[in-house]
Parts: structure tokens; sequence; C-alpha cells
């Protein structure tokens, strides 16, 4: 029997070359995660991109809300995804320390007794690049970062020719040629296991401070593809009983939303979540009559 991986997600190259790398090494892939703060603005990584390759490859993403203390509720999220997806690792497409911290995933997975599967960590540089296009990955810059970077590069794809620019550059004012830094950000707009290529039909440029990124995009694809919804296995939060809910046409769906719900986390059952939705209706109700009567 195959494990069952969640693989973390920007969209950008190194987690889809991650993706197909687990696919060979024999790992079924249940979703894409994004793991994502309150404040994040997806410059470099836009949902609606995301939410294109998903389709395309036919594999659920998730956006997943983390707020601070980042550690402990990181961890929190991945026991949850093991425990409601069955999932016994994580893919991860990181190929060496930033800024000289340690692997943040592994650590964090490892806390929750997941496996921490890194098909490029340590990998030469050359060695990542050269793979990349060797699988036929058409990836794309999306956002660029001065002083290593100018304008022009924001929007061109990556190829032989632009990985000899980037070789010299990393001569010139040290560039990573992966970018690991920071210096660019990619999305995938094709490569293996994609039904079909996102296609990218008109962008802006806009500059933030040192960085310019791609906005105002109109992507598209050519099928009406859609990704399959996942079986969430959970416990109900008030009276303990198993129950599952859905990534899509979920049973909760069809009751009022008045209910304050966590992302993509535990909530409550089809029976204690109507008792608790009838319970804030009759508060709502008494509310409106008092009120009125005060009017009066």
């Amino acid at each position: 029997m195959k494990e069952k991986a969640i693989v973390l997600w920007s969209g950008g190259k190194d987690c889809n070359l991650a993706l197909h790398l687990a696919k060979e090494k024999g790992y079924e892939i249940i979703a894409l995660v994004t793991f994502h703060s309150k404040n994040t603005e997806f410059r470099a990584h836009p949902r609606e991109w995301m939410e294109l390759q998903s389709k395309s490859l036919g594999i659920t993403h998730l956006l997943i809300e983390i707020n601070e203390p980042f550690a402990e509720n990181y961890e929190i999220q991945l026991q949850k995804l093991k425990d409601q997806l069955g999932i016994s690792a994580a893919v991860s497409g990181d190929i060496s320390e930033v800024h000289g911290n340690s692997n943040w995933i592994t650590e964090r997975a490892e806390a929750v007794g997941l496996k921490a599967f890194l098909p490029l960590w340590q990998k030469n540089r050359e060695e990542v690049m050269e793979l990349l296009l060797q699988c036929n990955f058409e990836a794309m810059l999306t956002m660029v970062k001065k002083p290593w970077l100018t304008e022009n590069f924001a929007g061109k794809r990556i190829d032989q020719k632009l990985l000899e620019k980037f070789r010299i550059l990393g001569k010139e004012n040290g560039l990573d040629l992966c970018g690991e830094q920071g210096e660019y950000h990619t999305m995938v707009l094709d490569g293996p296991g994609y039904r079909s290529p996102i296609k990218l039909e008109n962008y802006n440029l806009t500059q933030l401070d040192e960085m310019i990124h791609l906005s105002e995009l109109k992507l598209s694809l050519d099928e009406s593809y859609s990704a399959p919804a996942l079986e969430k296995h959970k416990t109900c939060a008030k009276c303990q009983k198993p129950f599952s809910c859905y990534t899509d046409n979920c049973w909760c769906a069809e009751l009022p939303l008045i209910m304050p719900m966590e992302n993509s986390t535990d909530c409550l059952c089809p029976t204690c979540l109507k008792a608790a939705i009838d319970e804030k209706l009759k508060e709502s109700r008494q509310s409106s009559i008092t009120k009125a009567l005060k009017v009066r």
C-alpha cells in the first residue's frame, strides 16, 4: 500500500518538482497544502493560479491559516491533517537553509509523528535547475527583487538561456541560481501531471519597495477540470462523536452560515452544529424583540 502524503504548496518550481519526485518515489498525494498567515497577500504566488494548478493536476488544494505562535499552530494543523486524511508524510521542495535557519517542516513534522520527504534537500543548485528543465516544467518568474534582478526579468520563463544569465549575475552580485534567498519567485504553468497547461493571457507589473511582481493576472485553463473532494474524518468538539466532512459539497453548506468556523479544521457534528445554530437564532430573535420593546 502506498504511503499517503501532502505536499506543501506555493505553486512554484520547487514544490512542483518535489511533487513529481514524490510520485516517482511511490507516494500517494492526498492534497496540496498552503499554510499562510492572516496577512499573507499572495503577490508572488497568486491563489487563483494555485487553484488552477489544483484543477489541472487533479489534486485538492487546501488553504490553512496559521497564526502566532507559529510553530505550535503549525504542528496543530499538521496533526489535524494527519488524523483527518490518514497521511504519514509531508513533502516539501526545500533545498537548503534560509538565512542559516534549520529546516522548519522537518521539525514540525517530526513533532507530530510525520515523515518529512525533501527530495531536493542539499542538492546542488545546478542539478536542481537542470532536473527542472529535464522534466519539462514550464516555470515563470512572478516576482523579482532588486538589486539582484531588474523588472525586465519579471514574466520570463526559466530556460537554458535564462539560467546562463543567472550564472553570470551570480558571479556579479551573488544571485542564488535557485533564488533561495528570495531573489526571485516562480509559478508553474505546465509540467508532469498537468492535464492542461495554465495560460497566462495578460498581466501588469507592480513594484513594492525593492520587489517587482506580476499583478492583474488573466489566467485560464483549456478544460473544465476539477479537483476531487476530500473526506475529512473528525471528532465533534462537543459530543466527541466521530463524523465526516468534505472539501466540496459538504452537508454543512446547507445550514445557515451564522456560526464562526475555524479555517479548514475541526467543527461540530451535524447534530451539535444544528443545535448550536438553533440556539444562535433564538438569541438573535430575542435580541431583536428586546430592541423593539426599548424603541417603543
